[in-house]
Protein backbone atom coordinates (compact mmCIF):
# COMPACT_ATOMS: atom_id res chain seq x y z
CA UNK A 1 0.00 0.00 0.00
CA UNK A 2 1.25 3.46 -0.84
CA UNK A 3 0.50 6.45 -2.87
CA UNK A 4 0.38 4.75 -6.16
CA UNK A 5 -0.15 6.51 -9.15
CA UNK A 6 -2.87 5.59 -11.68
CA UNK A 7 0.64 5.24 -13.86
CA UNK A 8 1.75 2.18 -11.68
CA UNK A 9 -2.04 0.58 -11.83
CA UNK A 10 -1.88 1.10 -15.74
CA UNK A 11 1.86 -0.84 -15.24
CA UNK A 12 -0.06 -3.31 -13.25
CA UNK A 13 -3.16 -3.81 -15.84
CA UNK A 14 -0.40 -3.97 -18.34
CA UNK A 15 1.16 -6.57 -16.77
CA UNK A 16 -1.69 -8.98 -16.14
CA UNK A 17 -3.48 -8.18 -19.65
CA UNK A 18 -5.97 -6.71 -17.94
CA UNK A 19 -8.72 -3.70 -20.01
CA UNK A 20 -9.45 -0.25 -17.94
CA UNK A 21 -12.23 -1.82 -17.30
CA UNK A 22 -11.74 -5.07 -15.71
CA UNK A 23 -13.21 -5.87 -12.54
CA UNK A 24 -9.97 -7.77 -11.22
CA UNK A 25 -8.30 -4.59 -10.24
CA UNK A 26 -10.11 -1.68 -7.71
CA UNK A 27 -8.05 1.61 -7.63
CA UNK A 28 -8.95 3.28 -4.36
CA UNK A 29 -7.66 6.67 -3.47
CA UNK A 30 -8.18 8.82 -0.47
CA UNK A 31 -10.48 11.80 -1.01
CA UNK A 32 -8.07 13.97 0.93
CA UNK A 33 -7.95 17.44 -0.61
CA UNK A 34 -11.47 16.88 -1.48
CA UNK A 35 -13.40 14.94 0.88
CA UNK A 36 -16.37 17.28 2.35
CA UNK A 37 -17.43 17.77 -1.17
CA UNK A 38 -17.09 14.17 -1.39
CA UNK A 39 -19.18 13.63 1.58
CA UNK A 40 -21.87 15.73 0.70
CA UNK A 41 -21.67 13.51 -2.71
CA UNK A 42 -21.79 10.28 -1.09
CA UNK A 43 -24.28 11.41 1.16
CA UNK A 44 -26.56 12.20 -1.47
CA UNK A 45 -29.58 10.53 -2.58
CA UNK A 46 -28.51 7.23 -4.34
CA UNK A 47 -31.86 7.14 -6.68
CA UNK A 48 -30.05 9.54 -9.00
CA UNK A 49 -26.93 7.11 -9.21
CA UNK A 50 -26.30 5.27 -12.45
CA UNK A 51 -25.69 1.09 -12.40
CA UNK A 52 -21.38 1.92 -13.06
CA UNK A 53 -21.82 4.47 -9.48
CA UNK A 54 -23.46 2.18 -7.44
CA UNK A 55 -21.13 -0.56 -8.53
CA UNK A 56 -17.74 1.70 -7.82
CA UNK A 57 -19.21 2.72 -4.56
CA UNK A 58 -20.00 -1.08 -3.56
CA UNK A 59 -16.86 -1.54 -4.65
CA UNK A 60 -14.57 0.44 -2.90
CA UNK A 61 -16.59 -0.19 0.20
CA UNK A 62 -16.05 -4.05 0.29
CA UNK A 63 -13.00 -4.27 -1.25
CA UNK A 64 -13.64 -7.57 -2.89
CA UNK A 65 -11.55 -7.43 -6.00
CA UNK A 66 -8.83 -9.70 -6.56
CA UNK A 67 -6.45 -6.90 -6.38
CA UNK A 68 -6.56 -3.60 -4.59
CA UNK A 69 -4.13 -0.49 -5.53
CA UNK A 70 -4.58 2.08 -2.46
CA UNK A 71 -2.61 4.00 -0.29
CA UNK A 72 -1.69 4.25 3.44
CA UNK A 73 -3.34 6.73 3.88
CA UNK A 74 -7.00 4.87 2.55
CA UNK A 75 -5.82 1.93 4.65
CA UNK A 76 -5.01 3.42 8.01
CA UNK A 77 -8.11 5.60 8.02
CA UNK A 78 -10.32 2.59 6.76
CA UNK A 79 -9.25 0.44 10.09
CA UNK A 80 -9.45 2.95 12.38
CA UNK A 81 -12.54 4.04 11.44
CA UNK A 82 -15.75 3.32 13.24
CA UNK A 83 -18.34 3.32 10.24
CA UNK A 84 -19.64 0.46 8.74
CA UNK A 85 -18.99 1.71 5.54
CA UNK A 86 -15.20 1.44 5.93
CA UNK A 87 -14.82 -1.72 8.09
CA UNK A 88 -16.95 -3.51 5.78
CA UNK A 89 -13.95 -3.89 3.65
CA UNK A 90 -11.71 -5.63 6.90
CA UNK A 91 -13.02 -9.05 6.46
CA UNK A 92 -11.80 -9.11 2.72
CA UNK A 93 -8.21 -8.70 3.79
CA UNK A 94 -8.44 -12.02 5.92
CA UNK A 95 -5.99 -14.70 3.46
CA UNK A 96 -4.85 -12.11 1.23
CA UNK A 97 -1.59 -10.94 0.30
CA UNK A 98 -1.06 -7.58 1.46
CA UNK A 99 1.97 -5.25 0.36
CA UNK A 100 3.07 -2.56 1.90
CA UNK A 101 5.65 -0.67 -0.36
CA UNK A 102 7.73 2.08 0.64
CA UNK A 103 7.08 1.53 4.19
CA UNK A 104 9.43 3.59 5.92
CA UNK A 105 7.17 6.80 4.98
CA UNK A 106 4.70 5.25 7.58
CA UNK A 107 4.10 8.16 10.13
CA UNK A 108 5.71 7.46 13.00
CA UNK A 109 2.91 8.12 15.14
CA UNK A 110 1.27 5.25 13.96
CA UNK A 111 3.80 3.08 14.31
CA UNK A 112 2.32 0.89 17.22
CA UNK A 113 -1.31 0.84 15.70
CA UNK A 114 0.08 -0.27 12.65
CA UNK A 115 2.09 -3.13 14.22
CA UNK A 116 -1.21 -4.19 16.07
CA UNK A 117 -3.31 -4.46 12.66
CA UNK A 118 -0.88 -5.66 10.60
CA UNK A 119 0.42 -8.50 13.02
CA UNK A 120 -3.78 -9.24 14.05
CA UNK A 121 -3.82 -9.56 10.07
CA UNK A 122 -1.33 -11.79 9.67
CA UNK A 123 -1.82 -14.24 12.59
CA UNK A 124 -5.21 -14.00 12.85
CA UNK A 125 -6.82 -13.74 10.10
CA UNK A 126 -4.37 -15.75 8.15
CA UNK A 127 -2.69 -12.45 5.88
CA UNK A 128 0.71 -12.65 4.17
CA UNK A 129 2.07 -9.22 4.92
CA UNK A 130 4.99 -8.19 3.28
CA UNK A 131 6.77 -4.89 4.23
CA UNK A 132 8.97 -2.85 1.31
CA UNK A 133 11.70 -0.51 1.45
CA UNK A 134 15.17 0.33 0.56
CA UNK A 135 15.11 1.77 3.86
CA UNK A 136 13.42 -0.83 5.99
CA UNK A 137 12.53 0.85 9.47
CA UNK A 138 12.84 -1.06 12.75
CA UNK A 139 9.14 -1.14 13.37
CA UNK A 140 9.34 -4.33 15.38
CA UNK A 141 12.00 -2.23 17.97
CA UNK A 142 9.36 -0.30 19.72
CA UNK A 143 9.38 -0.57 23.73
CA UNK A 144 5.96 -2.32 22.85
CA UNK A 145 7.80 -4.86 20.07
CA UNK A 146 4.33 -5.30 19.09
CA UNK A 147 5.49 -6.68 15.29
CA UNK A 148 5.42 -10.40 15.53
CA UNK A 149 7.40 -10.95 12.32
CA UNK A 150 8.18 -14.54 11.05
CA UNK A 151 10.96 -16.45 12.05
CA UNK A 152 12.45 -15.62 8.83
CA UNK A 153 11.55 -12.48 8.12
CA UNK A 154 13.95 -11.29 5.35
CA UNK A 155 13.06 -12.02 1.87
CA UNK A 156 16.58 -12.06 0.86
CA UNK A 157 19.14 -13.38 3.18
CA UNK A 158 22.91 -11.81 4.22
CA UNK A 159 22.11 -8.49 2.47
CA UNK A 160 25.39 -7.30 3.65
CA UNK A 161 27.11 -9.42 0.63
CA UNK A 162 24.82 -7.47 -2.01
CA UNK A 163 25.35 -3.99 -1.14
CA UNK A 164 28.95 -3.34 -2.65
CA UNK A 165 27.91 -5.68 -5.56
CA UNK A 166 24.44 -3.62 -6.20
CA UNK A 167 26.26 -0.02 -5.22
CA UNK A 168 24.90 2.44 -7.39
CA UNK A 169 25.80 5.91 -5.37
CA UNK A 170 27.79 6.94 -2.51
CA UNK A 171 27.08 9.64 -0.32
CA UNK A 172 29.25 12.59 -0.27
CA UNK A 173 28.13 14.55 2.93
CA UNK A 174 29.35 17.72 4.38
CA UNK A 175 28.72 19.45 7.63
CA UNK A 176 29.17 23.04 6.25
CA UNK A 177 26.07 25.19 6.51
CA UNK A 178 25.45 26.33 2.73
CA UNK A 179 23.37 29.43 1.66
CA UNK A 180 20.18 28.69 -0.68
CA UNK A 181 22.11 30.94 -3.16
CA UNK A 182 25.55 28.81 -2.69
CA UNK A 183 23.95 25.57 -2.64
CA UNK A 184 22.20 26.70 -5.95
CA UNK A 185 25.80 27.26 -7.42
CA UNK A 186 26.79 23.58 -6.52
CA UNK A 187 24.00 22.09 -8.29
CA UNK A 188 24.83 23.79 -11.35
CA UNK A 189 28.40 22.87 -11.06
CA UNK A 190 27.44 19.58 -11.16
CA UNK A 191 24.45 19.93 -13.93
CA UNK A 192 27.01 21.05 -16.18
CA UNK A 193 29.10 18.41 -15.18
CA UNK A 194 27.04 15.49 -15.36
CA UNK A 195 24.51 16.54 -17.87
CA UNK A 196 21.89 16.65 -15.53
CA UNK A 197 20.90 17.05 -11.58
CA UNK A 198 18.54 16.52 -8.97
CA UNK A 199 18.15 19.35 -6.29
CA UNK A 200 15.72 17.95 -3.28
CA UNK A 201 15.21 20.26 -0.44
CA UNK A 202 12.86 20.56 2.91
CA UNK A 203 10.95 23.56 2.35
CA UNK A 204 8.95 25.13 -0.41
CA UNK A 205 11.00 28.66 -0.06
CA UNK A 206 13.98 26.49 -0.34
CA UNK A 207 12.80 24.80 -3.57
CA UNK A 208 11.78 28.69 -4.61
CA UNK A 209 14.39 30.67 -4.03
CA UNK A 210 17.75 27.80 -5.17
CA UNK A 211 15.05 27.59 -8.32
CA UNK A 212 15.50 31.44 -8.87
CA UNK A 213 18.88 31.06 -8.27
CA UNK A 214 19.42 28.55 -11.11
CA UNK A 215 17.29 30.55 -13.63
CA UNK A 216 20.27 33.60 -13.02
CA UNK A 217 22.54 31.18 -13.27
CA UNK A 218 21.59 29.67 -16.65
CA UNK A 219 21.61 32.66 -18.78
CA UNK A 220 22.45 30.89 -21.91
CA UNK A 221 19.31 28.67 -21.23
CA UNK A 222 21.84 25.46 -21.22
CA UNK A 223 19.33 23.53 -19.33
CA UNK A 224 15.20 23.13 -18.87
CA UNK A 225 14.60 24.04 -15.55
CA UNK A 226 11.79 21.80 -13.37
CA UNK A 227 10.60 23.27 -9.99
CA UNK A 228 8.14 20.78 -7.72
CA UNK A 229 6.70 20.93 -4.55
CA UNK A 230 3.11 20.17 -2.88
CA UNK A 231 2.32 23.52 -3.75
CA UNK A 232 1.43 22.61 -7.32
CA UNK A 233 -2.21 20.36 -7.76
CA UNK A 234 -1.53 17.00 -8.73
CA UNK A 235 -2.15 16.89 -12.11
CA UNK A 236 0.83 19.68 -12.46
CA UNK A 237 3.38 17.45 -10.76
CA UNK A 238 2.28 14.82 -12.78
CA UNK A 239 3.06 17.01 -15.95
CA UNK A 240 6.51 17.60 -14.39
CA UNK A 241 7.51 14.03 -13.67
CA UNK A 242 6.43 13.17 -17.15
CA UNK A 243 8.34 15.76 -18.88
CA UNK A 244 11.33 15.20 -16.88
CA UNK A 245 10.77 11.11 -18.24
CA UNK A 246 10.82 12.92 -21.89
CA UNK A 247 13.73 14.89 -20.94
CA UNK A 248 15.97 12.15 -19.23
CA UNK A 249 15.18 9.17 -21.74
CA UNK A 250 18.60 7.14 -22.06
CA UNK A 251 17.66 7.61 -25.91
CA UNK A 252 17.75 10.74 -26.43
CA UNK A 253 18.41 12.64 -23.08
CA UNK A 254 18.35 16.40 -22.91
CA UNK A 255 19.86 18.52 -19.88
CA UNK A 256 17.61 19.26 -17.11
CA UNK A 257 17.90 20.27 -13.64
CA UNK A 258 14.88 19.68 -11.12
CA UNK A 259 14.36 21.15 -7.88
CA UNK A 260 12.04 19.57 -5.89
CA UNK A 261 10.70 18.97 -2.11
CA UNK A 262 10.66 15.52 -0.62
CA UNK A 263 7.53 14.23 -2.57
CA UNK A 264 9.94 13.00 -5.14
CA UNK A 265 12.00 11.08 -3.17
CA UNK A 266 9.53 7.77 -3.10
CA UNK A 267 7.25 5.83 -6.13
CA UNK A 268 8.85 8.19 -8.15
CA UNK A 269 10.77 6.00 -10.87
CA UNK A 270 13.17 8.52 -12.47
CA UNK A 271 17.27 8.67 -12.80
CA UNK A 272 19.32 11.60 -12.60
CA UNK A 273 23.12 11.84 -12.85
CA UNK A 274 23.83 13.47 -10.13
CA UNK A 275 21.67 14.27 -6.91
CA UNK A 276 21.62 16.87 -4.41
CA UNK A 277 20.58 16.52 -1.34
CA UNK A 278 19.74 19.24 1.51
CA UNK A 279 20.73 17.53 5.05
CA UNK A 280 17.65 15.71 6.50
CA UNK A 281 16.96 12.18 8.05
CA UNK A 282 19.44 9.46 6.75
CA UNK A 283 16.42 7.50 5.46
CA UNK A 284 15.28 10.56 3.29
CA UNK A 285 18.91 10.93 2.20
CA UNK A 286 19.20 7.49 0.72
CA UNK A 287 16.06 7.30 -0.60
CA UNK A 288 17.10 10.49 -2.65
CA UNK A 289 20.07 8.36 -3.34
CA UNK A 290 17.54 5.94 -5.64
CA UNK A 291 16.97 8.60 -7.72
CA UNK A 292 20.50 8.57 -8.65
CA UNK A 293 21.91 6.08 -11.33
CA UNK A 294 18.69 3.97 -10.39
CA UNK A 295 19.11 1.96 -13.85
CA UNK A 296 22.74 1.63 -13.74
CA UNK A 297 23.55 3.69 -16.76
CA UNK A 298 26.79 4.45 -15.25
CA UNK A 299 28.94 1.03 -13.76
CA UNK A 300 30.84 3.51 -11.57
CA UNK A 301 28.97 4.57 -8.77
CA UNK A 302 27.64 8.43 -8.91
CA UNK A 303 27.98 10.54 -6.57
CA UNK A 304 24.78 12.02 -3.94
CA UNK A 305 26.22 15.39 -2.33
CA UNK A 306 24.38 15.94 0.66
CA UNK A 307 24.77 19.78 2.34
CA UNK A 308 23.08 21.14 5.53
CA UNK A 309 21.13 24.34 4.61
CA UNK A 310 21.20 27.86 6.88
CA UNK A 311 17.81 29.21 8.23
CA UNK A 312 15.65 26.38 8.73
CA UNK A 313 14.46 27.26 11.83
CA UNK A 314 10.65 26.97 11.08
CA UNK A 315 11.55 23.24 10.39
CA UNK A 316 11.20 22.97 14.19
CA UNK A 317 7.79 24.33 14.55
CA UNK A 318 5.80 23.04 10.86
CA UNK A 319 8.63 19.93 9.94
CA UNK A 320 9.50 18.28 13.93
CA UNK A 321 10.42 15.29 12.46
CA UNK A 322 12.24 15.99 9.42
CA UNK A 323 13.88 18.23 11.39
CA UNK A 324 14.83 15.77 14.31
CA UNK A 325 16.10 13.64 11.31
CA UNK A 326 18.72 15.98 10.07
CA UNK A 327 19.69 16.66 13.49
CA UNK A 328 19.93 12.81 14.11
CA UNK A 329 21.72 12.48 10.86
CA UNK A 330 24.38 14.93 11.88
CA UNK A 331 25.03 13.53 15.14
CA UNK A 332 25.88 9.81 13.34
CA UNK A 333 28.16 11.77 10.93
CA UNK A 334 30.00 13.34 13.83
CA UNK A 335 30.06 10.05 15.74
CA UNK A 336 31.36 7.73 12.93
CA UNK A 337 33.30 9.57 11.06
CA UNK A 338 34.51 8.25 7.87
CA UNK A 339 31.98 6.09 7.78
CA UNK A 340 29.66 4.66 4.89
CA UNK A 341 26.42 6.20 5.38
CA UNK A 342 24.87 3.79 3.22
CA UNK A 343 26.03 1.00 4.91
CA UNK A 344 22.93 -1.09 6.12
CA UNK A 345 24.50 -1.17 9.97
CA UNK A 346 24.03 3.03 9.99
CA UNK A 347 20.60 2.78 8.73
CA UNK A 348 19.86 0.54 12.15
CA UNK A 349 21.92 3.28 14.27
CA UNK A 350 19.85 5.96 12.69
CA UNK A 351 16.07 4.54 13.48
CA UNK A 352 17.51 3.12 16.91
CA UNK A 353 18.22 6.78 17.87
CA UNK A 354 14.79 7.53 15.89
CA UNK A 355 12.86 5.46 18.10
CA UNK A 356 14.78 6.33 21.13
CA UNK A 357 13.95 9.88 20.45
CA UNK A 358 10.08 9.09 19.80
CA UNK A 359 9.44 6.20 21.57
CA UNK A 360 9.07 7.64 24.92
CA UNK A 361 8.47 5.46 27.48
CA UNK A 362 6.77 2.86 25.39
CA UNK A 363 3.34 4.32 27.37
CA UNK A 364 1.82 7.20 26.23
CA UNK A 365 4.58 8.07 23.81
CA UNK A 366 4.61 9.83 20.24
CA UNK A 367 4.51 6.76 18.27
CA UNK A 368 0.96 5.28 20.54
CA UNK A 369 -0.67 8.13 18.36
CA UNK A 370 -1.27 11.05 20.76
CA UNK A 371 -4.93 12.50 20.56
CA UNK A 372 -5.07 15.82 21.95
CA UNK A 373 -8.03 18.26 22.47
CA UNK A 374 -10.57 16.05 24.19
CA UNK A 375 -12.36 17.53 27.02
CA UNK A 376 -10.80 15.16 29.53
CA UNK A 377 -7.54 15.54 28.83
CA UNK A 378 -4.42 14.24 26.25
CA UNK A 379 -4.11 10.74 25.75
CA UNK A 380 -2.96 7.82 22.93
CA UNK A 381 -5.16 6.31 20.01
CA UNK A 382 -3.05 3.25 21.29
CA UNK A 383 -4.51 3.52 24.82
CA UNK A 384 -8.10 4.25 23.99
CA UNK A 385 -7.77 1.33 21.67
CA UNK A 386 -6.98 -1.12 24.66
CA UNK A 387 -6.89 -0.60 28.24
CA UNK A 388 -8.12 3.11 27.78
CA UNK A 389 -6.42 4.21 31.45
CA UNK A 390 -7.90 8.05 30.95
CA UNK A 391 -11.97 7.01 30.55
CA UNK A 392 -11.70 4.60 33.55
CA UNK A 393 -9.88 7.30 35.62
CA UNK A 394 -12.47 9.37 34.40
CA UNK A 395 -15.38 6.88 35.49
CA UNK A 396 -13.76 6.37 38.83
CA UNK A 397 -13.45 9.95 39.24
CA UNK A 398 -17.17 11.16 38.45
CA UNK A 399 -19.08 7.99 39.91
CA UNK A 400 -16.75 7.00 43.16
CA UNK A 401 -16.53 3.25 41.81
CA UNK A 402 -14.30 1.49 39.67
CA UNK A 403 -14.98 0.87 36.13
CA UNK A 404 -15.93 -3.02 36.75
CA UNK A 405 -16.58 -3.73 33.18
CA UNK A 406 -13.64 -5.89 30.94
CA UNK A 407 -13.61 -3.63 27.91
CA UNK A 408 -13.24 -0.25 27.64
CA UNK A 409 -12.22 0.62 23.99
CA UNK A 410 -13.04 4.30 23.06
CA UNK A 411 -13.74 3.20 19.02
CA UNK A 412 -15.58 6.18 18.12
CA UNK A 413 -13.77 8.81 19.78
CA UNK A 414 -10.61 7.34 17.66
CA UNK A 415 -12.48 6.89 14.83
CA UNK A 416 -13.60 11.03 14.97
CA UNK A 417 -9.98 11.87 15.77
CA UNK A 418 -7.93 9.76 13.73
CA UNK A 419 -6.15 11.70 11.03
CA UNK A 420 -3.24 10.17 8.96
CA UNK A 421 -3.00 13.81 7.46
CA UNK A 422 -3.59 16.64 9.64
CA UNK A 423 -7.00 17.84 9.99
CA UNK A 424 -5.19 21.49 10.16
CA UNK A 425 -5.77 22.57 6.35
CA UNK A 426 -8.62 23.81 3.61
CA UNK A 427 -8.68 22.34 0.18
CA UNK A 428 -9.01 24.47 -2.65
CA UNK A 429 -9.35 23.95 -6.54
CA UNK A 430 -6.78 25.40 -8.92
CA UNK A 431 -6.83 27.18 -12.15
CA UNK A 432 -4.86 24.62 -13.73
CA UNK A 433 -5.67 22.19 -16.44
CA UNK A 434 -8.88 21.29 -17.31
CA UNK A 435 -9.93 22.29 -13.55
CA UNK A 436 -11.99 25.28 -14.22
CA UNK A 437 -14.23 23.60 -16.92
CA UNK A 438 -14.74 20.40 -14.63
CA UNK A 439 -15.81 22.71 -11.90
CA UNK A 440 -18.37 24.09 -14.92
CA UNK A 441 -19.54 20.92 -14.91
CA UNK A 442 -20.61 20.56 -11.51
CA UNK A 443 -23.35 22.74 -12.30
CA UNK A 444 -25.22 20.21 -15.00
CA UNK A 445 -26.04 17.07 -15.44
CA UNK A 446 -27.27 14.17 -12.87
CA UNK A 447 -25.80 13.57 -9.51
CA UNK A 448 -24.14 10.83 -11.04
CA UNK A 449 -22.10 12.81 -13.58
CA UNK A 450 -21.30 15.43 -10.72
CA UNK A 451 -20.02 12.81 -8.22
CA UNK A 452 -17.73 11.38 -11.37
CA UNK A 453 -16.55 15.46 -11.65
CA UNK A 454 -15.81 15.19 -7.99
CA UNK A 455 -13.19 12.83 -8.37
CA UNK A 456 -11.68 14.14 -11.43
CA UNK A 457 -11.54 17.62 -9.41
CA UNK A 458 -8.90 16.17 -6.74
CA UNK A 459 -6.15 16.12 -8.93
CA UNK A 460 -6.52 19.58 -9.72
CA UNK A 461 -6.76 20.71 -5.79
CA UNK A 462 -3.77 21.99 -3.01
CA UNK A 463 -3.96 21.70 0.34
CA UNK A 464 -3.25 24.77 2.36
CA UNK A 465 -2.47 25.43 5.78
CA UNK A 466 -3.83 27.82 8.22
CA UNK A 467 -2.03 30.71 7.36
CA UNK A 468 -1.61 30.34 3.71
CA UNK A 469 -5.27 29.82 3.45
CA UNK A 470 -6.46 32.83 5.96
CA UNK A 471 -3.80 34.75 4.13
CA UNK A 472 -5.08 34.36 0.94
CA UNK A 473 -8.45 34.60 2.10
CA UNK A 474 -8.03 37.89 3.44
CA UNK A 475 -6.80 39.22 -0.21
CA UNK A 476 -10.01 37.63 -1.24
CA UNK A 477 -7.58 35.18 -3.77
CA UNK A 478 -10.72 32.41 -3.14
CA UNK A 479 -13.85 32.10 -3.48
CA UNK A 480 -16.88 29.63 -3.45
CA UNK A 481 -17.13 27.74 -6.72
CA UNK A 482 -19.74 25.34 -5.78
CA UNK A 483 -21.98 26.03 -2.59
CA UNK A 484 -23.97 22.51 -3.19
CA UNK A 485 -20.72 20.94 -2.54
CA UNK A 486 -18.85 23.55 -1.07
CA UNK A 487 -15.94 23.45 -3.83
CA UNK A 488 -13.64 26.96 -3.14
CA UNK A 489 -11.41 27.78 -5.94
CA UNK A 490 -8.24 30.05 -5.89
CA UNK A 491 -7.62 32.83 -8.54
CA UNK A 492 -5.33 32.52 -11.42
CA UNK A 493 -3.19 35.32 -10.28
CA UNK A 494 -2.61 33.43 -6.98
CA UNK A 495 -1.54 30.11 -9.66
CA UNK A 496 1.63 30.21 -11.22
CA UNK A 497 2.95 27.93 -14.18
CA UNK A 498 6.06 27.08 -12.23
CA UNK A 499 5.98 27.29 -8.78
CA UNK A 500 2.04 26.71 -8.03
CA UNK A 501 0.46 28.43 -5.35
CA UNK A 502 1.66 31.78 -4.40
CA UNK A 503 0.54 34.08 -1.78
CA UNK A 504 1.77 37.43 -3.78
CA UNK A 505 3.27 37.67 -7.27
CA UNK A 506 6.85 36.90 -6.03
CA UNK A 507 6.12 35.19 -3.06
CA UNK A 508 6.28 31.66 -2.45
CA UNK A 509 4.35 29.54 0.88
CA UNK A 510 7.00 29.17 3.35
CA UNK A 511 5.23 25.91 4.92
CA UNK A 512 6.23 22.05 3.09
Amino acid sequence: MRNFSGTTAKTFRDVLGLNADSDVLLEHYSTAGMQRSADVADNASSEFEDAGEHQRKLAAERWDNPIIVTTMVEFLETVMSARGTKLRKFHNMADSVIIFDEIQSLPMNTINLFNEIVSFLSKITNSTILLCSATQPLLEKTKRENLLLSEKPDLIAETESYEDKLRRTRIVASTENKSCDELGQIIYQQARKDGNCLAIVNLKKEAREIFQCLERLDVNHEFELIHLSTAMCGRHRTDCLNRIGALLDPGNPKPVICVSTQLIEAGVDISFACVVRAMAGLDSIMQAAGRCNRNGESVEPKNVYVYPLKDEDSMERYLPDIAMGKQLTLQIMENYPGKDLLSSNILEQYYDMLLRKKDGNGKGGYTDCPIRGRAEGATTAYDLLSFNECDRSQFTNTTGEKYGLCFAQAFQTVSDNFHVIPDVTHNVVVPYGQATELLDMLHRGELSEKISVLRRLQEYTVSLFDDDYHDLARKHAISLANEDFGVFLLNEEYYNDKYGVVREAEMPLLLM
